[in-house]
């Protein structure tokens, strides 16, 4: 039975550049990835769409993917069911394709647990400041490892990375600290929470900038 929403969806896209005699193909693997996607907990359905492409001489396919939390939907994104599935499609199809977080997933997504509208700008600076220090990180850590894979497969493997590791943790964490900044319309709680998120990153390209230079 499918789930019933909560109000915490959140939606991943895939937007994928199909020519015409690979559109057929690419309708077919979705219905295998919807198929598969049942049988994870919490798959609300996919939404598909096709906007045709001249540059390529077929179209311009996008996915949304809808799970009724953020955390079900990273599960069914690094499971080993889907990489199956998408090996078959890279093998047989040449399938390739972009993955993108929808511009106002985590907006929605915090929307529903801060019970509020929350500016898409105050959402923008939090991912930001999640994300800058787990990409750096990463790359610092995994020079000698990641870095010397393929840059298609390096991309891959750090994209799933950092997307479990903001997803999961730091969104929700900084969420909770910077709590009362997501709600309030106060200029002065404002401009002072948002100059300390700016100053986080400032600190972070500091530290950074130095070990580079060491």
């Amino acid at each position: 039975m499918m789930p019933k929403p909560t109000g915490e969806e959140f939606t991943y896209t895939f937007k994928s550049e199909i020519s015409n005699d690979r559109l057929a193909d690419y309708k077919k693997l979705q219905v295998r990835m919807d198929h598969a996607a049942l049988k994870f907990e919490g798959y609300l359905g996919q939404e598909l769409s096709f906007v045709p492409s001249p540059s390529n001489n077929g179209y311009s396919c996008i996915a949304r993917v809808t799970f009724i939390s953020l955390q079900l939907c990273l599960t069914w994104l690094d499971s080993t069911e889907r990489r199956h599935i998408l090996n078959d499609a890279e093998a047989l199809l040449s399938y390739e394709y972009d993955s993108l977080l929808e511009p106002h997933s985590f907006d929605q997504w915090l929307n529903s647990c801060q019970g509020m509208q929350t500016p898409v700008w105050k959402i923008n600076l939090l991912v930001w400041l999640a994300l800058y220090p787990s990409v750096m990180i990463l790359m610092l850590i995994g020079q000698n490892s990641l870095g010397v894979l393929p840059l298609p497969l390096n991309m891959l493997i750090s994209n799933a990375i950092t997307v479990a590791i903001t997803g999961w943790f730091l969104v929700p964490w900084l969420s909770k600290r910077y709590g009362r900044w997501l709600q309030t319309k106060s200029k002065r709680l404002n401009a002072i929470y948002t100059a300390s998120v700016i100053g986080f990153l400032l600190l972070f390209l500091l530290f950074f900038s130095a070990l580079n230079d060491a």
